[in-house]
């Protein structure tokens, strides 16, 4: 088994689970996990700006080679760090509980993008949006793509053989 510690990239877990972390862990910066059994894939989470997802895929895809097509995709929760780079897992049946599809919805990546880029406009409270997340993360060409399939309560996916239960 690899290394576990809080360093940038993908970390195998064992049993065809892997992790990839984004540190320092601050505001945007979340991380992302893969399911993998024989040829079948799960992706938990997109990152918050497309080049930090192509990173995240192209690691994936690096060490392991049923990843270059993901199956599925899960979407946490609807926050942009979980969810603004979806459009770059193409073909994939996109998860989400029926809150999260409707939230993402309701805020598009376009209402917050805006609002980070006319962050003078605010005052201090957009100095702290722009120092946060702002300056740090490239949010040219994201389309909101939503969740293809939703749950109310709970949903039980298999990948491979392998059993993910989601729970809202």
């Amino acid at each position: 088994m690899a290394n576990r510690g809080f360093t940038k990239g993908l970390h195998d877990l064992g049993n065809g689970c892997w992790a990839y972390l984004q540190p320092d862990g601050g505001w945007g910066f979340s991380n992302a996990g893969l399911i993998v059994d024989g040829g079948a894939t799960l992706l938990v989470d997109t990152l918050f700006d497309l080049p930090l997802t192509a990173e995240m895929l192209t690691a994936m895809r690096a060490a392991v080679p049923a990843a270059k097509a993901i199956d599925t995709l899960v979407n946490t929760h609807a926050n942009g760090d979980h969810t603004y780079g979806n459009q770059l897992v193409q073909g994939a049946q996109i998860v989400a509980s029926r809150p999260c599809r409707d939230e993402m919805e309701r805020r598009p990546p376009e209402a917050f993008i805006s609002k980070a880029r006319r962050w003078r406009e605010d005052g201090p409270s957009g100095a702290l949006i722009h120092e946060l997340m702002g300056r740090k993360f490239d949010f040219e060409g994201i389309v909101n793509v939503l969740p293809t399939r939703t749950f109310d309560e709970a949903l039980t996916l298999t990948v491979g053989d392998k059993r993910v239960e989601l729970v809202n």
